[in-house]
């Protein structure tokens, strides 16, 4: 097992573009229990843009990790910047690089590795981001691999 991953920090993802379907806006604020709106998107729906656009797989940063579906590797926290409203049909062009990877021990968890990585969206024809997403994975290494 690799002890140091902090050489993926830079790494950049291939990056895409994904348009955001106007029935899945409008199948989230249905359930949500909210009016939908033709022109904005739900806030929360950066995150599936972000996931969908950036050109990999979970299986992908997983890879990179050293990491598997079964290993355990869970969700740490994900934090949102909006710069303006997400658009129902409108497309984005998506990238993302890892930001972050940091080794740490707990007591009760052993050693696990944090990494965080954001993604941009700019929507097409426009300059500045719409949104940015940073993620935060955990994957947990084991007991005494320190």
């Amino acid at each position: 097992m690799r002890q140091d991953y902090t050489h993926l920090v830079g790494h950049r993802f291939p990056g895409g573009t994904y348009t955001l379907p106007a029935w899945l806006c409008w199948l989230w604020a249905d359930t949500a229990e909210l009016p939908a709106d033709e022109h904005v998107a739900h806030p929360a729906l950066a995150y599936f843009v972000a996931m969908q656009g950036v050109g990999v797989t979970i299986q992908d940063i997983f890879d990179l990790m050293d990491a598997t579906a079964d290993s355990g590797v869970m969700f740490g926290e994900c934090r949102l910047l909006w710069r303006r409203p997400l658009s129902p049909g409108a497309t984005y062009r998506c990238e993302g690089r890892i930001i972050e990877v940091e080794r740490k021990q707990g007591r009760r968890a052993g050693v696990f590795d944090k990494m965080s990585f954001e993604v941009t969206m700019t929507e097409q024809g426009q300059s500045d981001p719409a949104a940015e997403c940073v993620n935060t994975w955990v994957f947990p290494r084991g007991m005494g691999e320190g």
